[in-house]
């Protein structure tokens, strides 16, 4: 679409609609359908984030990078470093841009040292997975048709409220869950940080060192066939992380620091290509991701547009 832009409020235009074509090198243009141009009239932030703050929240926590690695330089901090044990990670799901959208996501144990984000707290951090969700969208429909098209929205969250008090989406969220618990997005990490308190990572299903939330959680998760697979490929890789020479056996281990931090490779001296240290491990990962985009097109992206997450 080639468009004339202007920063003007419309009180009357609410969507308009744009004829898709494709530019076919022997037949021209290729009509591919009608698509729907939305407006957007209230953002996640402010319709979804958690602004609570609790009188037992402490300012001696920790930051984390983007690589969801405890930050320890002081430049350019946005974001207070609270702890609490209720806090469960800190989740980053902004903007509705143009341009890139899906780099705006998130999840970490600890707070986003630029902030544009919230912490979760253990009694509702359910809830707010279908933002993270919603993040990963372009990630996963690449299409040109999509990108530059569909951006997040919080308009729809009257209607979102209102079904999950009645519990009617109890069962979505939970696969919400379980599509945050294998996304490479959820940066979460264990380890100790530099306050000497031991972070630990509860949205994975490594229960070696204790139940996590999502362990606990996902018991109650009807599980159809996809998510039985899943599961059962999960179980492999989390075995077969456990024979790597990096394994920390005190911690619990999501899906991220397993590949970050034990999927390790090394260079062939005869090709100069990467070749995997664990083949087996390294497959399995990639076998899960492919996986993991098909359980989110067909099990999560429905809703997400439904609720308007997504429009």
């Amino acid at each position: 679409m080639v468009a004339l832009w202007s920063n003007e409020d419309d009180n009357e235009l609410d969507s308009f609609n744009i004829s898709a074509y494709d530019i076919d090198a022997k037949n021209g243009l290729l009509y591919v359908d009608e698509l729907p141009i939305k407006k957007i009239h209230t953002s996640f932030s402010k319709q979804y984030y958690d602004k609570r703050t609790f009188p037992d929240d402490k300012d001696d926590g920790i930051l984390c990078e983007p690589t969801g690695l405890e930050r320890l330089s002081k430049k350019t901090i946005r974001c207070s470093p609270t702890y609490n044990e209720n806090i469960v990670g800190y989740m980053v799901a902004y903007t509705s841009g143009f341009d890139n959208p899906d780099l705006h996501s998130y999840l970490m144990v600890g707070g986003k040292y630029d902030g544009n984000g919230f912490f979760m707290r253990s009694d509702n951090y359910l809830e707010k997975l279908p933002m993270f969700a919603a993040s990963r969208y372009i990630t996963y429909n690449r299409a040109w048709t999509e990108r530059s098209r569909i951006m997040k929205s919080g308009d729809g969250a009257s209607a979102y409220h209102s079904d999950r008090k009645k519990g009617l989406l109890d069962e979505y969220l939970l696969k919400c869950l379980l599509f945050t618990v294998f996304e490479p997005q959820n940066h979460m990490r264990e380890f100790i940080g530099s306050d000497k308190r031991h972070y630990k990572n509860h949205l994975c299903l490594d229960t070696t060192n204790g139940e996590t939330l999502a362990s606990k959680a996902l018991q109650s998760l009807k599980k159809n066939e996809k998510e039985i697979v899943l599961l059962d490929l999960w179980k492999k890789i989390l075995e077969q992380a456990k024979d790597t020479d990096g394994y920390t056996p005190t911690y619990n281990y999501g899906l991220y620091q397993i590949k970050t931090e034990l999927n390790t490779e090394h260079i062939d001296t005869e090709t100069g290509e990467s070749v995997p240290d664990y083949p087996e491990l390294n497959g399995n990962i990639e076998t899960l991701g492919n996986l993991v985009k098909d359980y989110y097109i067909e099990e999560i992206v429905p809703n997400l547009f439904k609720y308007e997450f997504l429009k």
